[in-house]
């Protein structure tokens, strides 16, 4: 990540200990309150200027994150498969919210059924694209689906969740132990697991993506179904594994689905 300028010389001087003892607390509830306001279900209407990691720190952590992906994955590329995910993304990732990122769709070889993304950055498994087979729709499903979380910048919400725990943690010791936590969480951003409400938001953007680009959205719940039998025969795929497996992920999509289309007529 970006080097930390080091801090201009300045005079020192003792703080008397009420002193000291103020700012201490003052510091503590300040970030108290800002990670409070960060798990909050309802955040107050201050979360809006929240922006602890810019956007330019977002993409490059993507940026490390996609080296170290991959130095130790193959990425496949000149194959039909490839450049299906390729197109279908920059279609999916044009009516998206941030169309002008410079989006990177990649398969690599690796044989669990399971998709990825970092900011920027999204990934397919081979494994996947066999289970999936010949469905393009089911396909254009997951990658709007790993599209949308960077929209909606889940991996920087994260971060900075992270970061104002490493500071908190911090605070409490009162620096007596070296905080590395901002730059462990910048570090291993491929890491990071999204909440249930971040996969919800993803699958809804996903929806909208696909509805104006002219896939068929009920590939996700194809994909899905696909996956649930794979779990029904005794083994978890790993998408669960990364994404959460909820009982009324399906009905929420075809809610989904059925509100778009009325809003459409």
């Amino acid at each position: 990540m970006n080097a930390i300028p080091k801090a201009n010389r300045t005079r020192r001087f003792i703080k008397p200990a009420w002193s000291r003892a103020a700012a201490f607390a003052a510091t503590a509830g300040a970030a108290l309150t800002l990670a409070l306001g960060l798990a909050s279900p309802t955040p107050p209407p201050a979360r809006a200027a929240l922006d602890l990691i810019s956007e330019r720190q977002e993409l490059e952590a993507g940026r490390d994150a996609s080296r170290q992906v991959e130095a130790k994955y193959r990425v496949v590329s000149g194959t039909r498969e490839a450049r299906l995910v390729e197109d279908m993304g920059r279609r999916l990732a044009a009516v998206s919210g941030r169309p002008r990122l410079n989006w990177q769709f990649r398969v690599i070889d690796e044989p669990s059924v399971n998709a990825f993304s970092v900011p920027g950055y999204v990934y397919i498994h081979t494994g996947l694209l066999r289970a999936i087979g010949d469905d393009t729709e089911a396909l254009a499903g997951v990658v709007a689906h790993e599209v949308a979380h960077t929209d909606a910048k889940h991996s920087k919400k994260q971060m900075e969740k992270g970061a104002v725990a490493g500071l908190l943690g911090q605070i409490i010791t009162r620096g007596g132990r070296k905080n590395t936590g901002w730059f462990n969480l910048v570090g291993n951003v491929v890491l990071l697991r999204f909440s249930r409400d971040d996969e919800y938001q993803a699958d809804r953007l996903a929806v909208n993506y696909l509805q104006r680009t002219g896939y068929d959205p009920r590939g996700m719940i194809r994909f899905f179904r696909k996956l649930q039998k794979m779990e029904g025969r005794g083994g978890t795929p790993e998408f669960f594994r990364t994404h959460p497996n909820s009982g009324d992920r399906i009905a929420r999509i075809e809610k989904m689905i059925g509100e778009r289309q009325a809003d459409r007529r």
